[in-house]
């Protein structure tokens, strides 16, 4: 095929929705392509599939956190009791919840804190909150994929720009935060690939 055939674009977009990394609009667009009978591009998303699937088990085990045993056993106790005449309740697999007194932070610099929430482990993506004392910074690190953050609480200055209380940014994989510190101190919202790369100074 030619360079830049529709075709071979397509074929491209497999891996990419075997991850779930498209957008609505180009996954439906996918879709539709696929409902119209491509047998190569069929192929393709099952072999992608089946690695994707190969990769999710390959997470290796990890042992629970002694908050986890803690959060179960209060689950245990609010639902595990029901009034008389009345069917036990039961928590919900379906949902969960972590309360802002359950935080647990993990310090991952001087200054710098980290709770991280939910890893996909199909996509990679970690959702997590960050806390970090006046006056830290982040090391300069490029991004393995799309990173996404909210400011919760006080100032952040990334790329140059300075971000507040509910002010949201984004960068595309492949780029580099450069500087990102607070003066004030500040906690934000992270949705980003588990792992990123420090990127070290020349």
């Amino acid at each position: 095929m030619k360079p830049g055939d529709p075709h071979d674009e397509m074929r491209d977009l497999a891996a990419l929705y075997a991850l779930g990394s498209l957008t609505q609009h180009e996954a439906r667009s996918f879709e539709e392509h696929l409902g119209e009978g491509c047998g190569s591009c069929t192929e393709e998303l099952g072999g992608f599939n089946e690695v994707v699937t190969s990769l999710a088990f390959a997470v290796p085990g990890a042992e629970p956190s002694p908050g986890l045993y803690k959060r179960l056993e209060r689950l245990t106790s609010e639902y595990g009791q029901a009034a008389d005449g009345m069917t036990k309740a039961r928590p919900s697999r379906t949902f969960m919840s972590i309360r802002a007194s359950e935080r647990e932070w993990q310090e991952i610099a001087e200054g710098i804190q980290v709770e991280r929430l939910f890893v996909d482990p199909v996509s990679g993506l970690q959702t997590s909150l960050f806390k970090m004392a006046a006056g830290t910074r982040l090391p300069p690190h490029r991004h393995r994929g799309v990173e996404q953050f909210f400011i919760l609480e006080g100032d952040c200055i990334v790329d140059g720009e300075l971000l507040g209380p509910g002010d949201y940014h984004r960068a595309e994989k492949g780029s580099v935060h450069e500087v990102t510190y607070t003066e004030l101190g500040t906690m934000f919202l992270l949705v980003a690939p588990e792992i990123w790369e420090v990127v070290s100074p020349e």
